[in-house]
């Protein structure tokens, strides 16, 4: 006879052995996630003559051999006769991609000049994947004690969005910025500001993610990160001037602010250009839209700590850029962390509306585009829950002040 109160061992109740149906989704949704992020990097493996890569790797030849200035459709195709591997069409209105970016940007390319293009291509998607792994490392810092299976969701769903995988499908070089933002986020949470200045200065090589960031860092007054910022711009743009010299840097920007360049922005501009063929219109959309942006961040600022805010800044810079494109929604994940730690299966939830926008991506010229409602919709439910939640911490945090202030006040007399 068994004693009182001890139950004989038997079989598990299935019940409790059974998987709970959130567990199943977060782990389908990681599964699903990385699906498709390994299908976008098929895509550029497959394909690696139409990827932004093949632009760095003929532009970083052109250069390399002094063909003349970089930012000619003619002298990038002459490079791309010196790529080997390249299929070269016959003229260069055949060239699919054109290189706009810094000329510094070309010196990615050179570790691999050697390798036949489509090889260097499934180097470079290892290098991006190897780049995403660390952003998701940074990332889970933030956990804040959530379940590792949902942060996996949520990490996923950040990074791994079909809009965020065009960065594997044209084999760009986001995910390696992104790391050094992340890293910069990092080191000003611990006050180590010249450093977080210098890497943010190097994110500038896309100047149009980071001037609201910069703007915000002076609303908070962090000096030292705004002069460390600004020394590492200023020594960045010298160096590009010597690689190509004054009239041919004159020529990037002509070639960053064309209409066509425009014109497939996923930032509220983008739209004014499609709309109006007008570059006039969306640079005033632009200026009108930044005002806006920094007037919110001016009125917010007492609500959340730097790191947010500077995330804040991040992701609004991308959804009313001038010319920021599909890829960059990267740079909205520190935001989307922040609302992760207590919403996780919002963020999940968008990352999945951002897939189905890129799904459903018209191939037209419309004036709108899912792929830039969605994420301006996702940022603005974003900031405003930040900053409420950011608020109400404040005014559960002033009473407790206040109760400990009470306390130690009775226990003193």
């Amino acid at each position: 006879m068994p004693f009182s109160g001890l139950r004989t061992p038997g079989k598990p109740d299935a019940a409790a052995a059974r998987p709970r149906p959130w567990v199943i989704a977060a782990i389908a949704s990681s599964a699903g996630s990385m699906a498709i992020a390994v299908a976008a990097v098929r895509s550029a493996v497959m394909f690696p003559q139409v990827t932004d890569y093949a632009g760095v790797a003929a532009t970083h030849q052109a250069q390399a051999a002094g063909l003349g200035c970089i930012y000619s459709k003619t002298v990038q195709l002459a490079g791309l006769h010196l790529v080997p591997g390249a299929v070269v069409p016959q003229t260069a209105a055949g060239i699919v991609w054109h290189f706009n970016e810094p000329p510094v940007l070309t010196l990615l390319a050179a570790p691999f000049s050697a390798l036949r293009l489509p090889i260097a291509v499934d180097v470079w998607e290892v290098v991006l994947f190897a780049a995403i792994a660390v952003c998701a490392s940074l990332l889970w810092r933030r956990r804040a004690g959530l379940p590792v299976w949902l942060m996996a969701a949520a990490v996923g769903a950040l990074l791994l969005n079909e809009i965020a995988n065009t960065d594997f499908s044209l084999a760009q070089n986001d995910p390696l910025l992104l790391v050094i933002a992340l890293l910069a986020i990092e080191l000003m949470r611990r006050h180590l500001d010249v450093a977080a200045g210098v890497l943010i200065g190097v994110v500038a090589l896309k100047p149009q993610l980071v001037f609201l960031a910069v703007i915000a860092l002076v609303i908070h007054q962090r000096w030292r990160i705004v002069a460390a910022c600004a020394a590492t711009v200023a020594g960045i743009a010298a160096f590009c001037v010597l690689m190509v010299g004054p009239s041919c840097s004159l020529q990037w920007l002509g070639s960053a602010t064309q209409l066509g360049e425009f014109q497939i922005g996923i930032g509220l501009p983008g739209t004014i250009a499609r709309w109006t063929m007008s570059t006039t219109a969306a640079e005033l959309a632009f200026v009108a839209l930044a005002i806006v942006a920094v007037v919110l961040l001016v009125r917010i600022r007492s609500r959340v700590d730097t790191g947010v805010f500077f995330a804040i800044a991040l992701a609004l810079a991308v959804v009313i850029g001038l010319h920021t494109v599909a890829y960059e929604v990267l740079f909205l994940a520190p935001l989307g962390m922040a609302v992760a730690v207590s919403k996780p299966w919002m963020v999940v939830a968008t990352g999945w509306a951002f897939t189905v926008a890129q799904v459903i991506y018209p191939r037209g010229a419309g004036p709108f585009l899912t792929t830039e409602v969605v994420p301006l919709v996702a940022v603005t439910v974003a900031v405003i829950f930040v900053v409420r939640r950011g608020a109400n911490r404040g005014l559960d945090q002033e009473p407790a002040a206040t109760t400990r202030k009470t306390h130690d006040l009775a226990a003193a007399m």
